[in-house]
């Protein structure tokens, strides 16, 4: 599950009434975000989310004609916010740059990792504290409020990075600011962001010094599957200054998925025209070319609609969801039928992965030796790296599935067993645990894309008899 907070929910409390050593729980309300974990964990899920101090949309309406996402307090901080009307609403934005802003707001991520960070029951933490919905851009404010942003001629002497989409305000030095905040606040949380702003790709993927402490490569968060690529324009149009120049921040970008995730969201309209057909298409293809590891279930337009989804569109919806993340199968065993006692028995699985990405997770995959009553006699760890499982993809026939990987497993009996009828199975142990945790939780053994799964989460794979 994965939400998205207002940072007025988390802080309604002025900080500047309270004792300079009042702890967090003075300071904060953790309550709803308390909650939404502890119901995930009812529901055998974990978390993810990101906090926000703008979001431009979506309420029905809002009191006193008001958007505002930034706790009441702050608006009377002098230079961290600006009031903006726009059709007879105020917009509340933060300064991005203004200090006391960032200085805030660093101590509510510090804050939120202090309580969550060890938290097992927290899968990820999307970096938050800039641009619209924290997405790291604010085209809003330059589409419908008209603010100008930087020329991006002048964007490297106004920002101190090059700007080519005039949707960027926050500098580079605040941006090292704000990203080393975050990074510090979740070194041991999976830590994904939207990189439609080049300068913070760069820290986050690259240049922080706080990345030396973090236990994971930091992730893409992209929103807008069907219309917008998982990929940011900057990192592969032809047009963008960042391809023209061969900067190597592009090569980062594009090979993240090799050790991070991408996770994305179906937008509930088609953005940028075109058709229902092209949506759903084009969401499938970026699934499988980009290796998505994770889509939302909802937000796409047919969920609004009391219209049952036409079958064609409903499959490729379908399929993007399935082909998203990994699909691990054993899909060929070799097991001796018969073995001699007590000598060397070996083994070999083929293991595919048919999805478009791979586990980011420790998965621990092991074989059971099961004897004729179903007792485990041995366990045996295997040497399969499951997050490096994974096909690259050139994916246009839609009719098609993604292409995949199989990797050869070899396994020893070392020893072998006594006379006797035997089984081996495979179970794959969830193994994703953080050092010195607060709240520990644990999981079933992996699904995997076969059949015969046991009450134990295990797969058969053969039989044997040793005479």
């Amino acid at each position: 599950m994965s939400v998205r907070l207002d940072w007025r929910l988390l802080q309604p409390n002025d900080p500047r009434n309270l004792p300079a050593n009042a702890d967090d729980d003075a300071l904060y309300d953790f309550a709803e975000l308390d909650k939404l974990i502890a119901d995930a964990e009812s529901a055998g899920e974990r978390v993810g989310f990101r906090i926000t101090s703008f979001n431009s949309c979506c309420d029905d309406n809002y009191p006193n004609s008001t958007d505002i996402s930034v706790p009441d307090w702050l608006r009377s901080v002098d230079g961290a916010t600006q009031d903006y009307e726009h059709n007879g609403v105020t917009y509340v934005i933060p300064d991005w740059n203004n200090m006391s802003y960032l200085t805030y707001f660093a101590d509510l991520l510090a804050a939120l990792g202090r309580r969550y960070n060890k938290d097992e029951r927290v899968a990820v933490f999307e970096m938050s504290g800039y641009g619209d919905f924290s997405e790291n851009h604010v085209a809003f404010m330059r589409d419908e409020l008209a603010i100008p942003a930087p020329e991006p001629e002048q964007s490297e002497a106004e920002l101190g990075y090059f700007s080519q989409y005039r949707d960027q305000y926050i500098t580079k030095e605040s941006i090292e600011y704000l990203v080393d905040a975050n990074l510090r606040a979740f070194p041991d949380t999976q830590i994904v962001a939207a990189l439609g702003n080049p300068q913070i790709t760069k820290q986050l993927l690259r240049d922080s010094p706080a990345l030396a402490n973090i236990t994971k490569p930091v992730g893409n968060r992209s929103d807008s599957l069907g219309t917008y690529r998982p990929i940011p324009t900057w990192a592969e149009d032809k047009d963008s200054r960042y391809i023209q120049t061969g900067d190597p921040i592009v090569d980062l970008v594009q090979n993240r998925f090799r050790i991070a995730p991408t996770i994305t969201e179906w937008p509930p309209q088609f953005l940028k025209g075109g058709t229902e057909r092209e949506y759903y298409e084009t969401g499938l293809r970026d699934v499988v070319n980009d290796h998505v590891s994770m889509t939302a279930s909802t937000g796409f337009p047919a969920q609004r609609t009391t219209t049952p989804m036409p079958d064609e569109f409903y499959d490729l919806w379908v399929r993007a969801n399935k082909y998203a993340g990994y699909r691990y199968a054993v899909t060929k065993a070799s097991v001796p039928t018969r073995a001699s006692p007590n000598s060397d028995i070996p083994m070999s699985f083929d293991w595919t992965n048919f999805g478009s990405a791979p586990t980011y997770e420790s998965w621990m995959p092991q074989y059971d030796i099961l004897d004729s009553s179903g007792k485990v006699l041995r366990t045996i760890t295997s040497r399969m790296a499951l997050r490096d499982l994974y096909a690259d993809q050139d994916y246009d026939d839609l009719t098609a599935n993604p292409a995949s990987r199989t990797e050869t497993d070899l396994v020893m009996i070392d020893g072998g067993l006594e006379t006797g009828e035997y089984s081996v199975r495979v179970r794959v142990q969830w193994n994703e645990k953080k050092t010195d945790a607060t709240h520990s939780v644990s999981f079933p053994p992996m699904q995997l894309a076969q059949y015969t799964r046991d009450a134990d989460g295990g797969y058969l794979l053969g039989e044997f008899t040793v005479e």
